[in-house]
């Protein structure tokens, strides 16, 4: 797969912000402890440091680091190698960082500056790299994976020219990891940290299932330097010092840190559903009070994002006063996606969902229907980090006609490839579903029948019309989820099929953005081949 300028400068930029925002960031915060508390920043020069000559010309291969870094991004050929590249020198930045923070060092030896041509060189070094954030060397870890990322790019069939590469790849890496000690910018304890850095990222990087594991991960690391350093500054730089700020401070960190850490390791988690551990909500859809204790930082920020979805759908809607718009499988059965729904718009969605827009604009209470109706409502939770709009769908339902809502969950994480979940957990989801429908429909045939026991006279289409039931997929605040759950129901019933559920999508939803990766065609054509007896005796 061929990539584009565009994607190569979007790794590019993403590694160097993370870089230069953590890499500064501890940078000042060593600096002021060491003007504050001296004792407290380590010094980790051993006597073989002593014996190490100063080679102002080794500034040269030193500034070669940084060309090097920007370089790798537009010479890795594939999406693989780019995206490995990302994976390998965002962890080395976020775990070395966060070492800066917990084990401060300074560079213990003098360095004068050299009257020759690399004068300039050593004085620009000394403006824009504090001998600060020793251990480990971060020139020396890019050093070595870069050089491993870079190891196969070259493709050529002449063994001479891959050999001649691969020593001038060498030589420059090594050149790069050696100029830390002879420009004194590093100790040899320095060196030796960047090596075990860079292999204990090899390690790692390779067993990554995908980007949003480290997205979370460096989402911990970031926030966790940014409250423990604000902390410090906030207990130290003011008028009245209070010490037990910069614990609270450090508590808090520590406490983001483990919560982002732990959702890190729930999205590396293949294939069975162990959300359900991490992220417990009760029988009506609310997050249980020990997963608040988990994850109530990255809960919080998800019902931001609810919030805010619901600001997009009512600003951004395109004209269309009610954009959710349920499609019909049969006359008594719909199905809708939707993000989280708050209170307050519960009650119009539920109307305008089991009843149509014109008795909604009209203004027409249910209950003064000219026939008997008995709704059933079917939420199907997808959201695992937040709570379920189903509670409140209770109350709005019973408040306008008789309606069951049945709860159902099917915990999948933001982003997360609907692949990642075993083929039958949804087929357990779609079954469950359909037991329910039938159990829907026997009572209504039952209520049908006692009416005529009764004397009552029933129109054939009352006692169709009388059974509606409507199917809620609803996710967070896109529609990625819900949909991608849905189009799998539709053509585990055989509404949809591989042909045409691409069209079904932009049809109904032209703003989705259902990607290949999210919900791939491998899963679409296994799932089509389930067929629900349930809508083939229905329809």
């Amino acid at each position: 797969m061929l990539l584009n300028l565009s994607t190569r400068f979007r790794h590019l930029g993403l590694a160097l912000a993370i870089f230069y925002l953590l890499y500064n960031l501890t940078t000042v915060y060593s600096v002021s402890l060491y003007k504050l508390y001296p004792s407290k920043v380590h010094n980790l020069a051993t006597p073989f440091d002593s014996t190490i000559p100063f080679i102002p010309a080794m500034i040269v291969p030193y500034s070669w680091s940084l060309i090097l870094f920007v370089a790798s991004f537009f010479l890795v050929r594939t999406s693989t190698q780019l995206f490995l590249l990302t994976y390998r020198l965002v962890l080395t930045t976020i775990f070395a960082c966060l070492i800066f923070y917990l084990y401060p060092a300074r560079f213990s030896f003098n360095r004068s500056i050299p009257d020759d041509w690399t004068q300039f060189g050593y004085q620009f070094l000394q403006l824009v790299d504090k001998p600060f954030n020793q251990l480990p060397s971060l020139h020396v870890s890019y050093a070595m994976l870069l050089g491993v990322s870079l190891w196969d790019v070259v493709a050529s069939k002449k063994r001479w020219i891959l050999a001649a590469y691969r020593l001038l790849l060498t030589g420059i890496c090594t050149l790069i990891a050696l100029s830390t000690v002879l420009t004194y910018q590093h100790h040899l304890l320095d060196m030796f940290g960047g090596v075990v850095l860079a292999v204990s990222v090899l390690m790692i990087s390779n067993r990554i299932r995908n980007a949003l594991v480290i997205k979370h991960l460096t989402l911990g690391v970031i926030g966790f330097l940014l409250i423990a350093i604000a902390g410090f500054y906030f207990a130290n730089m003011s008028m009245i010092a209070f010490e037990s700020i910069e614990t609270l401070a450090l508590i808090i960190a520590s406490y983001w840190l483990i919560s982002f850490t732990m959702l890190a390791l729930a999205y590396q988690r293949d294939k069975p559903i162990r959300d359900i551990r991490w992220f417990q909500k009760s029988s009506s859809g609310r997050l249980t009070v020990y997963t608040w204790m988990k994850f109530a930082p990255i809960i919080i920020i998800y019902n931001g994002m609810s919030f805010l979805g619901q600001w997009y759908f009512k600003v951004f809607s395109k004209g269309q006063k009610y954009p959710l718009t349920p499609y019909a499988i049969s006359e008594s059965l719909t199905v809708v996606a939707s993000p989280r729904l708050m209170q307050t718009d519960l009650s119009r969605h539920l109307t305008y969902w089991l009843f149509g827009y014109d008795l909604l604009e009209r203004s027409i209470v249910p209950e003064k229907l000219p026939y008997s109706v008995y709704c059933q409502i079917i939420v199907v939770d997808l959201a695992a980090e937040i709570s379920s709009h189903a509670h409140n769908l209770k109350i709005a339902a019973n408040s306008s006609v008789s309606t069951t809502v049945h709860y159902l969950y099917l915990p999948l994480l933001d982003l997360q490839p609907l692949n990642d979940v075993l083929l039958q957990y949804y087929i357990n989801l779609f079954q469950q579903i359909d037991a329910l429908i039938q159990s829907a429909e026997t009572q209504a045939i039952t209520a049908n029948n006692e009416s005529l026991v009764e004397g009552n006279q029933v129109e054939d289409n009352q006692i169709k019309d009388s059974l509606i039931t409507l199917i809620n997929f609803h996710c967070v605040m896109g529609l990625s989820r819900s949909i991608g759950v849905q189009v799998l129901y539709l053509l585990y019933c055989g509404t949809l099929t591989v042909h045409n559920y691409q069209s079904w999508i932009e049809q109904h939803y032209p703003h989705a953005h259902l990607k290949g990766a999210y919900l791939p065609k491998s899963l679409i054509e296994t799932m089509a081949t389930y067929k629900s007896v349930t809508y083939s005796t229905a329809s």
